[in-house]
């Protein structure tokens, strides 16, 4: 049955509802997760300023994410302008969260029928009657976007849809760096696990009614990932590129997602994901110590560290020829800070040994002190006696 708003429009909302036979077909890339009904714009701009499935990878690169560690982005970001303003239920369902939620900020989650939940993030307030328990229709309004808890974000609304169907999980996909060696997805670990209030995160777009463009800062990816959000979904999960991912049901879409994207930009390069995300594209180093971080280390295992690493190391002697010469001054500074390192662990050392010394003479000379104490006090005692007499 046909959702009501997908031929109702709220007053003041520039969306166009296409729900006929060209939605629907499009829908069907979710692989049989598709809800009964497609859903409606959450804002009114109706432009996605932050694509699923993206890397983030902690610091300037979260791009003011409230969330500061890496993370694969789970959702869709919908520019509201940089300011506050309405965002909307895109669907009937009953809201079963409204409230802070850690690095969501304000946050509203709202599950449909079929035991999908759209969550809504980082808003700046909620509308009335907006709380745990109520059943909203599609196109009310919900709230104003914001920037909680972060206000070094920009105003936006991050939009996440979670399916109830485990097997909307569909593949692994790139932690940060891609797979020293030949490329193996089975090499790469999942990085987002079944959350339990919201289900397995999958990528909106094909929920949705409409499409809507990407306007993410980011031009030249627009005809390697698509200029909109379908044209994204059916690149990232209807035809897999170069090097990319089968969808399957061992994991997420969110990684399948990443996965392919880092694939098509590195076939678009002319390079396979491997060499696309390695170190030798002048922003890594060469490997890392193998037995742990320098400051969990010992001077002897240091030393061992540092001897294996650079005479008996496959892979740093793979590595060395192929590698940036940023990569290189970078292990180099290394180096230096590992020799100042040893330096100074060999002079705490030996101020040790020199403060044991000390203490052994020290003792060793006690008896020799008590002898010259007791002879002191003897003489003293003597003339004493002899005054008196």
């Amino acid at each position: 049955m046909q959702d009501k708003a997908c031929s109702d429009g709220a007053p003041g909302m520039t969306r166009t509802l296409l729900c006929g036979v060209a939605a629907i077909s499009l829908l069907t890339l979710a692989q049989g997760a598709v809800a009964d009904t497609c859903m409606v714009s959450p804002t009114d701009k109706e432009v996605v300023s932050g694509r699923f499935g993206k890397f983030r990878g902690g610091g300037s690169g979260n791009f003011g994410s409230a969330n500061q560690k890496a993370h694969m982005h789970d959702g869709l970001d919908f520019s509201t302008s940089g300011a506050s303003q309405p965002v909307y239920a895109t669907t009937e369902g009953k809201i079963t969260f409204a409230g802070a939620r850690g690095s969501a900020g304000n946050a509203i989650l709202i599950e449909r029928a079929g035991g999908d939940v759209v969550a809504y993030y980082h808003l700046s307030g909620f509308a009335n009657g907006v709380k745990r328990g109520v059943t909203v229709k599609p196109g009310q309004q919900l709230g104003l976007s914001g920037n909680t808890p972060s206000t070094s974000m920009v105003k936006h609304l991050h939009f996440t849809y979670g399916t109830s169907a485990k097997d909307s999980a569909r593949a692994k996909a790139f932690a940060e760096n891609a797979q020293r060696g030949p490329f193996n997805p089975g090499q790469l670990p999942p990085v987002f696990n079944r959350q339990a209030d919201i289900g397995w995160k999958t990528d909106p777009a094909p929920y949705f009614c409409q499409t809507y463009p990407i306007q993410d800062g980011h031009p030249e990816h627009y005809p390697i990932l698509g200029k909109d959000t379908k044209a994204q979904h059916e690149k990232l999960f209807g035809n897999v590129p170069s090097g990319g991912v089968q969808p399957d049901s061992t994991a997420e879409p969110v990684q399948v997602a990443a996965a392919n994207a880092d694939a098509a930009l590195a076939d678009a390069a002319g390079k396979t994901p491997a060499m696309y995300l390695s170190d030798s594209d002048g922003y890594g180093a060469l490997p890392t110590p193998p037995i742990g971080g320098y400051d969990t280390m010992s001077v002897a295992e240091m030393l061992t560290t540092e001897a294996t690493r650079r005479f008996s190391d496959a892979e740093w002697n793979t590595s060395i020829t192929h590698v940036s010469s940023r990569a290189l001054w970078v292990d180099y500074n290394r180096a230096i800070g590992v020799s100042n390192y040893l330096s100074e662990a060999i002079y705490r050392k030996k101020e040790k040994v020199e403060a044991l010394l000390a203490v052994y003479a020290s003792q060793k000379l006690a008896g020799q002190r008590a002898q010259t104490d007791w002879a002191h006090k003897r003489a003293q005692k003597g003339a004493v006696t002899r005054s008196i007499r």
